[in-house]
């Protein structure tokens, strides 16, 4: 099994654990166009089971804290249970992951501690792919995770640059 939406190489016996960033929520839940789509399919792609889906903690800090301070207000309640209603795995930080961000920050200062802390998340729990849409990011494949940019796949899907279009229900 493989994902339909993300283009990276599996085995049979494997179904492939992928950590998604910030982003890849914020594009689905305010429909953000046109990461909203691919962002729909990754999302149908755990629900089926072709992939297994982890988040961070450290995104549901990101993501309901930013309408919160612009008075927006979010459905803490509603979020909840989008998220409840997924077969995905939200993951701790704890001692082994902070050490290894701070590693990775110190390594690449360039790289927020907040994207740090995610992607030292994705590499302790031994995620094969992290997605999120931050070519900076890319560089730390090094640490033998592959780094899927959705940007990449605009063209592959004939889609057109970023336009938000509203909250999607």
């Amino acid at each position: 099994m493989g994902s339909r939406i993300l283009n990276f190489p599996i085995t049979n016996s494997h179904t492939a654990l992928v950590l998604l960033d910030t982003s890849i929520l914020i594009y689905y839940l305010e429909g953000v166009e046109p990461y909203n789509r691919l962002a729909e399919g990754i999302f149908q792609d755990i629900v089926d089971g072709n992939i297994r889906g982890f988040l961070s903690v450290i995104s549901i800090t990101e993501f309901t804290a930013k309408p919160l301070v612009n008075g927006n207000g979010i459905d803490i309640e509603g979020f909840k249970q989008f998220l409840s209603s997924l077969p995905i795995q939200v993951l701790e930080v704890d001692y082994e992951i902070a050490e290894r961000a701070g590693k990775l920050r110190s390594q690449y200062p360039s790289v927020p501690t907040p994207d740090a802390l995610i992607v030292a998340t994705a590499l302790e729990n031994n995620c094969d792919v992290f997605v999120t849409n931050d070519k900076g990011l890319k560089k730390l494949e090094v640490y033998g995770i592959t780094v899927i940019v959705l940007k990449d796949f605009l063209i592959t899907f004939n889609l057109q640059p970023y336009r938000r279009v509203g909250a999607v229900s």
